[in-house]
C-alpha cells in the first residue's frame, strides 16, 4: 500500500508514473506501422513530459494537502500483469493498455484534488485529471475509428 506523507512525495510519485508513460507511448510509437497511429503516441508521450515540467512547477508552491485521507492510490491495478514490452504487440492491445492507464492516471489526480485544502491546489489537481481525460478520449476515439470499425 503505497502511503504518502508529504506533497512532495506526490508529486514525485506522479512525475514517476508520467515519466514511465512517456517511456511507454515512446516505445509503442516506435513499434506502429501506421503514421497516424505513430503521431498519436508521440504526441501523447509529448504531453506528458510537459506535464511532467508542470508537476515540477507545482513542487515550490507547497500546496496544502489533506495526507490523512490519501493512503491507497492502486494506480497501477491489472496494469501489472499487462507485458507492455512485448514485441508482438497489437495496435488493439497498445490502446487497450493506454485507456487503462490514462483512466487510472485521472483517477489518481482527481482524488488529489478532492484532499486539496486550498483552491489553488484542488484547481492544479483538476486541471491533470482533465489532461488525463482528455487523452483517454483521443485513444477512445481511435479505438472507435479503427478498432471497432474493422471488426
Amino acid at each position: 500500500m503505497k502511503i504518502f506523507r508529504t506533497f512532495e512525495e506526490i508529486i514525485d510519485y506522479a512525475i514517476d508514473k508520467e515519466m514511465d508513460e512517456v517511456e511507454f507511448y515512446s516505445e509503442v510509437a516506435s513499434r506502429m506501422d501506421r503514421k497516424h497511429v505513430k503521431g498519436l503516441f508521440w504526441d501523447i508521450a509529448l504531453e506528458k513530459t510537459a506535464r511532467m515540467l508542470r508537476l515540477e512547477k507545482m513542487k515550490d508552491a507547497k500546496p496544502e494537502l489533506n495526507l490523512d485521507e490519501i493512503k491507497d492510490m492502486k494506480i497501477t491495478g491489472s496494469l501489472e500483469d499487462v507485458d507492455h514490452t512485448r514485441n508482438d504487440l497489437t495496435y488493439q492491445d497498445a490502446l487497450i493498455i493506454a485507456m487503462k492507464k490514462e483512466k487510472a492516471k485521472f483517477k489518481f489526480y482527481l482524488n488529489m484534488a478532492e484532499s486539496a485544502v486550498n483552491k489553488e491546489c484542488r484547481e492544479a489537481f483538476l486541471a491533470l485529471a482533465n489532461d488525463e481525460a482528455r487523452q483517454k478520449l483521443k485513444f477512445e476515439i481511435e479505438y472507435d475509428e479503427h478498432i471497432l470499425v474493422e471488426n
